[in-house]
């Protein structure tokens, strides 16, 4: 499934597969979809994206406040941080996505029994 999003140049196709994580911007009422690239927004709620997003047959899940993640797409959790890592490569443009500690451990616990070969931590 593709979604349209208002990014810099207008309108654009998204492919939700490539979105990690969504996030709430108070500041601007919309809801911010990060890919490895770009940061595209839409209008509506957190919520209401979540709940289109998974009706498609997607795993995005709340891990904390103001973001949802996309749980197909982690390579990796950080423990200390507790947050969520998207590429199989950590440098200094890897992007992360921040997790309250009591969602860290329900979507690690998740991640688990889903895929028990998952890295839970950098090595």
């Amino acid at each position: 499934m593709i979604i349209s999003v208002n990014g810099e140049k207008g309108l654009v196709l998204v492919n939700i597969r490539d979105i990690h994580f969504i996030q709430c911007d108070k500041r601007q009422k919309n809801v911010l979809f990060h890919t490895a690239d770009e940061i595209f927004n839409l209008n509506g709620t957190l919520s209401y994206w979540m709940e289109v997003l998974n009706q498609q047959g997607y795993t995005f899940k709340l891990c904390d406040r103001t973001a949802a993640v996309n749980m197909d797409n982690i390579m990796f959790l950080d423990p200390v941080f507790s947050r969520a890592c998207f590429e199989k490569e950590v440098g200094s443009t890897t992007k992360w996505c921040t997790m309250s500690r009591a969602k860290y451990k329900a979507i690690m616990d998740e991640l688990i029994i889903k895929n028990p070969q998952i890295q839970l931590e950098l090595t």
